[in-house]
């Protein structure tokens, strides 16, 4: 677990916004986008700045109950030490995260599917000076969509038949459309890439086994549609954060 950073006062927060110009415009955009889930932290882990969506995801009531914070206060251990990871590969890597396909699992027990991007924000000189983090809940689309009777054929597929190889090309041409217009449609509808949502549906499916029985691990990883059970590992991890292991121990002591 990380070390304590410093406490953060309110003034740090105005010196970053004369720091980073627009800054304050975007936190004032985020408030406003409740069904986003916003994020400022400093390059400590600490959070600078929250909104609604972001707090209505955590449970909690009031900012004051996750400012000055970092995400071992608020979060499970293995999914602090996530959060913390991914901050620190940001950090040394330089780059910014896009996309990011992840399933969390609330206090409840329900899972969560969120695409999650985490931004370097850098003053007007390029140093960076805090980490901006957006996700957004995916909801299933609306069935009255017309557009959605496009994909109807290629996600009963999908959802029925996750456990058998499946190309994405095969999928497109069911649907009638190219590969690239398949690939569009189902990221403007479900907000995931063809791949990403049967990733998707194989990792709830590994995910609701793992909840449900003491069944080996390799059998799952077989009936959920991957090549073995290091890959199923990989993909589980990279989108939950837990290993597949570590799930079922974690349900197990919720239980």
């Amino acid at each position: 677990m990380a070390t304590s950073p410093p406490i953060i006062t309110q003034p740090e927060l105005e010196l970053l916004c004369r720091q980073v110009p627009g800054l304050i415009t975007l936190i004032e955009v985020f408030e406003k986008l409740s069904e986003i889930n916003f994020c400022l932290k400093d390059l400590n882990g600490r959070y600078l700045e929250v909104n609604e969506g972001f707090m209505r995801t955590v449970h909690l009531t009031k900012k004051s109950q996750v400012l000055n914070k970092t995400a071992f206060d608020i979060y499970p251990e293995l999914l602090a030490q996530r959060y913390h990871d991914q901050d620190q590969i940001l950090l040394k890597g330089n780059e910014n995260l896009y996309d990011q396909l992840e399933m969390i699992t609330d206090e409840k027990g329900q899972l969560g599917w969120y695409i999650t991007n985490k931004l370097l924000v850098r003053d007007a000189e390029g140093t960076v000076r805090a980490i901006v983090g957006t996700s957004k809940n995916l909801y299933a689309p609306q069935s009255d969509d017309a557009r959605y009777d496009k994909l109807s054929i290629a996600l009963t597929i999908l959802q029925e038949q996750f456990h058998q190889p499946l190309r994405i090309s095969t999928l497109a041409e069911k649907s009638g459309l190219s590969i690239s217009q398949f690939g569009r449609l189902m990221q403007s509808l479900l907000g995931v890439t063809p791949r990403q949502y049967l990733t998707r549906i194989r990792v709830e499916a590994a995910a609701r086994r793992l909840s449900e029985g003491d069944e080996p691990i390799s059998e799952i990883a077989e009936q959920c549609g991957f090549s073995d059970q290091p890959s199923l590992s990989k993909q589980f991890r990279a989108i939950t954060g837990y290993s597949p292991l570590q799930y079922r121990k974690m349900r197990e002591q919720r239980s």
